[in-house]
């Protein structure tokens, strides 16, 4: 069985790889926080505490042929004092995984996390070949640190590649978010306090996200260099997201749209084009089961 390391694997998107690829890899956990009961559930995970800005992942541990850096602070403020915590939980810590695994002859990809943030409010379909507009701190530190490890790539021919996700949902995430947040009040049949919400937004469910991962590792070959969008690749508009579950789940919340206003330079149609992913393998997406899944 291949090998695969998740660095701060022990968030949201961390536990769903384990949950979905588990029975494929052997996989590493590496996190400063674990979530040790989420792992109790997972004996064959080795699981390793540590704070990846600070400290080296022990040459004693053997590379793995896969590495997927997810490691990061993920924030959509736009105060600038973020960004000295910004720049450690994601450029310090790909540097420290470049030079811990740099001569490592196993490792077949180094899959970089970056963001749809990325691109912006330039218009969408989102292309990887896109110049990138960045909004926020948070954005602008993950295309920092997307040019790094391609510049890693093609100077030293480190086998790195870029994911950028589209938005993620699915189970574990925390309530705060969009789906989860508009689930749990209109389970409770509390009001809420929205936009106007007519932004539209590219989700993916994160079982078919991880899908779209094992295939790319499947083709790493393809991948070495590249930087490629993984989502659904249409929108759906919040208000439409909101009134869908409202639907399914025979809600009389109150929808108090229009009650926040818009986010500075607010984005309203982030859209992913899936060409280049296309290419390389054929994923299967239905939006409406997907959404139905959160609430079985």
């Amino acid at each position: 069985m291949e090998k695969m390391f998740l660095i701060g694997g022990s968030g949201f998107i961390g536990k769903n790889l384990v949950r979905c690829l588990s029975p494929y890899y052997q996989i590493s956990v590496f996190d400063k926080y674990i979530d040790s009961d989420f792992f109790a559930g997972y004996p064959s995970v080795n699981v390793y505490q540590l704070d990846l800005v600070s400290d080296k992942i022990s040459p004693e541990i053997i590379a793995p042929d896969y590495i997927i850096n997810l490691a990061s602070i993920v924030t959509a403020e736009r105060d600038l004092s973020l960004f000295d915590e910004l720049i450690s939980s994601n450029l310090k810590v790909l540097l420290n995984l470049y030079e811990r695994f740099k001569d490592a002859s196993s490792l077949k990809l180094f899959v970089q996390f970056g963001s749809s943030e990325e691109y912006g409010s330039i218009g969408s379909p989102f292309k990887e070949e896109n110049r990138e507009y960045p909004n926020s701190p948070y954005a602008l530190v993950k295309q920092l640190t997307t040019n790094t490890v391609l510049m890693l790539h093609r100077n030293y021919g480190f086998p790195a590649m870029v994911v950028r996700p589209g938005n993620l949902f699915g189970p574990g995430q925390n309530k705060n978010k969009f789906i989860p947040y508009v689930i749990d009040h209109l389970r409770k049949g509390e009001p809420l306090n929205v936009s106007p919400c007519e932004q539209k937004r590219d989700f993916i469910y994160v079982d078919d996200f991880a899908d779209d991962i094992r295939g790319l590792l499947e083709n790493y070959k393809r991948c070495v260099g590249e930087i490629v969008n993984v989502s659904s690749g249409s929108s759906l508009s919040l208000k439409a997201i909101i009134e869908f579950y409202r639907n399914k789940l025979h809600s009389d919340s109150e929808i108090n749209y229009g009650a926040l206003p818009y986010r500075k330079n607010e984005a309203m149609d982030l859209r992913c084009s899936i060409g280049k992913l296309l290419s390389i393998i054929y994923p299967p997406y239905s939006i409406e089961l997907a959404l139905l899944k959160m609430i079985e």
